[in-house]
């Protein structure tokens, strides 16, 4: 795992961030990788930005090429709050897409083609429905209304191990028909330590509410 700081927020890139870059590079898509790498990493630097302006502090950004964990030092988010930090990364990919292709309608460069497509990659992959993805963390904010967080959290890790399990093999079956194919593989290895380093963190801000609560004197029900 690679640290740096940027913004005075630590940041960590993991090993399928470097994985997924080489793998895109040797099948031919070097310029995509390129900038797939620069904008995930804007990407997760947006919701610690957004984070701070609501008031609340990054504790570390953990970043893979499509996807990534923000960890906030605070044990307890506002559910709207958490909601605006969710999409903020996805939003502004979407900005960048946007942009790429009003650009290109005038000046037709082919670097601003690969821009698009990773911003537009970056941030359809990241609304997908499956935790801990944020279109995946969205969907179970909405569920907690009905079923509590804990049910919630349970059903949405339960359906998203499930994809990911059949996204590993289902790009394993396709490899046959396209090597290019390994890259669906790789996106559900990519899932798979998203939610290791979410699982993670979520336990960490399950404690901060605990020792919230203690300094408060009231009882968790």
């Amino acid at each position: 795992m690679f640290r740096i700081s940027i913004l005075g927020i630590p940041t960590e890139m993991n090993l399928s961030f470097f994985l997924l870059v080489a793998i895109m590079y040797f099948t031919g898509n070097g310029f995509l990788a390129l900038y797939s790498a620069l904008f995930s990493v804007l990407h997760e630097l947006v919701h610690g930005i957004v984070a701070r302006r609501l008031g609340y502090t990054p504790d570390t950004i953990s970043t893979c090429l499509f996807g990534g964990i923000i960890s906030l030092k605070e044990g307890y988010v506002l559910p709207y709050d958490e909601l605006i930090i969710y999409l903020a990364g996805p939003l502004f990919n979407l900005a960048m897409a946007m942009l790429s292709y009003w650009i290109l309608m005038f000046f037709p460069f082919l670097w601003l083609e690969k821009v698009l497509f990773a911003n537009l990659i970056l941030a359809l992959f990241n609304l997908m429905p499956l935790y801990p993805l944020y279109g995946g963390k969205v969907i179970n904010l909405y569920l907690s209304h009905f079923f509590g967080h804990g049910k919630s959290y349970t059903i949405s890790i339960f359906f998203s191990t499930l994809f990911s399990i059949f996204l590993f093999f289902l790009g394993l079956y396709l490899v046959q028909y396209n090597v290019m194919n390994i890259f669906v593989s790789a996106l559900a290895v990519n899932l798979f330590i998203i939610g290791k380093a979410d699982s993670r963190f979520s336990f960490n801000r399950l404690m901060g509410v605990y020792r919230d609560l203690e300094k408060e004197n009231k009882t968790w029900y």
